[in-house]
């Protein structure tokens, strides 16, 4: 599924690849060009630096589209869990393909529609026959490998880190500790203990790396970033207001459910379980900030966290597949579910009982 976080990324991509073939079409015609005379020898008295430039610019335009295209929409869903250098061969293989056929289209299209000539004019496929069979035809091969490459690899960055923690730790947003109003929510895996042993270590683990993998996608759909997971359970945050005045982090929970659903018969034919959760969602101000040494990251500190790991623990004692605080429900204009107040209810660690609500099933 198109998501608006993949077209983001498609669109960063193409303005990054565009504009690397404006720069290089530049770099191209400055470097000649401070070299009195070659521009009017003989094999370079065609050369023309807006040709160039339309030519470079619209092929990269076009490379970054299937690059993207392939990157967030074949190779995340065919490679994402293949060993890092099987899938580094499998994509430079792929992109030397397809680097080929670039390279030999933007040649064809500069000797012919760019030159003033008609695509079934022989000199064009001529022209076009010489470059892909000189050196010259290999001068942009390692740039434009180099940038598929490079893109590749940032956006498994992303992948890694999240986007959005990826450019806060290269921005330095948070470099220095500040507070915020943030949207929490503990999603945990029932009957885990039960299943563990069921399963053994092994397929447990698969089982668990699946349902991560499965509700990814919607995490990103719904704007959430994934704070940790810390075991069977998996720590998402929100910032105001995209958590609350558009219900993302309810609703995120009903599409949690809609996937697993999709995929039931898959659980049962790997594992003979499907997933069952329950969730607890709270909200306040926290710090965050870059925290730690080896292996840095962005870190979140508060009780907010603490109240809602508590919250998260009396789910099965009410009979609730998803709770939320008192403090979120006075911040939604219209919750998606039926919810049922649940007052005086008693934390392990705090002093006062909170009011809670839970969604009725």
């Amino acid at each position: 599924m198109i998501t608006k976080n993949h077209l983001a990324q498609l669109a960063t991509i193409t303005a990054l690849w565009v504009l690397a073939g404006l720069l290089t079409a530049l770099y191209e015609y400055f470097f000649l060009a401070n070299y009195p005379g070659v521009l009017e020898t003989q094999p370079m008295q065609e050369f023309s630096l807006q040709k160039n430039v339309v030519a470079a610019m619209g092929g990269l335009f076009v490379g970054s589209l299937l690059f993207g295209l392939l990157e967030l929409f074949y190779f995340q869903r065919k490679v994402v869990r293949e060993r890092f250098w099987v899938a580094i061969l499998k994509k430079v293989a792929l992109y030397s393909v397809l680097l080929f056929v670039l390279l030999a289209g933007i040649s064809f299209a500069f000797n012919s529609v760019l030159s003033d000539r008609s695509i079934a004019d022989p000199i064009a496929w001529q022209k076009t026959r010489v470059f892909i069979t000189s050196i010259a035809f290999w001068h942009p091969v390692f740039p434009v490998l180099t940038l598929a490459l490079l893109s590749s690899f940032l956006l498994q960055l992303s992948e890694r880190f999240g986007t959005n923690e990826m450019w806060k730790m290269f921005s330095g947003k948070y470099f220095n500790p500040k507070e915020e109003e943030r949207i929490f929510m503990f999603l945990d895996l029932n009957h885990s203990t039960t299943i563990a042993e069921k399963l053994g270590n092994e397929k447990f683990y698969g089982f668990l790396n699946d349902f991560f993998h499965d509700i990814a996608g919607v995490i990103t759909q719904h704007k959430g970033e994934v704070v940790e997971y810390v075991g069977d359970l998996v720590v998402i945050s929100w910032s105001f207001p995209a958590g609350s005045t558009e219900t993302r982090c309810l609703n995120c929970y009903r599409d949690f459910e809609k996937v697993i659903h999709r995929k039931r018969e898959t659980y049962i034919t790997r594992y003979g379980t499907v997933p069952q959760f329950k969730a607890a969602v709270h909200c306040g101000e926290v710090m965050i900030g870059e925290m730690g040494k080896i292996k840095k990251s962005i870190k979140f500190s508060g009780d907010v966290l603490n109240t809602t790991a508590r919250v998260e623990k009396i789910c099965g004692s009410i009979g609730a597949k998803m709770v939320i605080t008192d403090n979120l429900m006075n911040l939604l204009s219209d919750p998606p579910y039926p919810l049922e107040k649940v007052s005086n209810v008693s934390l392990k660690g705090k002093e006062a009982p909170i009011d809670v609500y839970k969604v009725v099933v």
